[in-house]
């Protein structure tokens, strides 16, 4: 019996390669996406930290230098907050990018392999139609051998 051989063999490893490394990019960008999150909580904290330090000396006189560098430190940290919720607005549209591109490389692979499963059964009954054809030829051969020995 013959091996079914998929003619479009080369094309469907070369759509699972597109499919793996859309899945490695969607992943880099998740973690990227993640640490992103990560920083941003990290500076709110850090902003949270500094409004209970001043927070924390009511009865205090501060000076108007403290008070002075305490906002320009809190700007500092709110800039750069907003900075990276930019990128991080930037980096979702880069997800969601690479999420439709996921999803159609997704879609041409599973084409593809349906197109190899019903080459592959077409294949199987051709095969079970010639052997069957020769079965019945070989049973058919005995018996004509027989009727002629009688």
């Amino acid at each position: 019996m013959a091996a079914f051989k998929f003619r479009l063999e080369a094309v469907l490893r070369l759509r699972e390669r597109i499919k793996e490394e859309k899945q490695w990019e969607l992943r880099a960008l998740n973690q990227a996406k993640h640490s992103l999150e990560a920083e941003i909580a990290a500076l709110e904290r850090q902003l949270r930290a500094m409004d209970d330090t001043l927070g924390a000396g009511v009865g205090e006189i501060l000076s108007v230098i403290d008070l002075q560098l305490a906002s320009e430190s809190a700007h500092r940290i709110d800039q750069r907050i907003k900075n990276k919720a930019a990128a991080m607005t930037k980096l979702d549209d880069a997800i969601a990018g690479k999420r439709g591109e996921l999803v159609e490389a997704q879609r041409g692979l599973k084409s593809l392999e349906r197109l190899r499963q019903r080459q592959a059964g077409k294949f199987r009954r051709e095969q079970d139609g010639a052997e069957q054809k020769f079965i019945d030829e070989v049973a058919q051969r005995k018996f004509v051998a027989l009727d002629r020995r009688k």
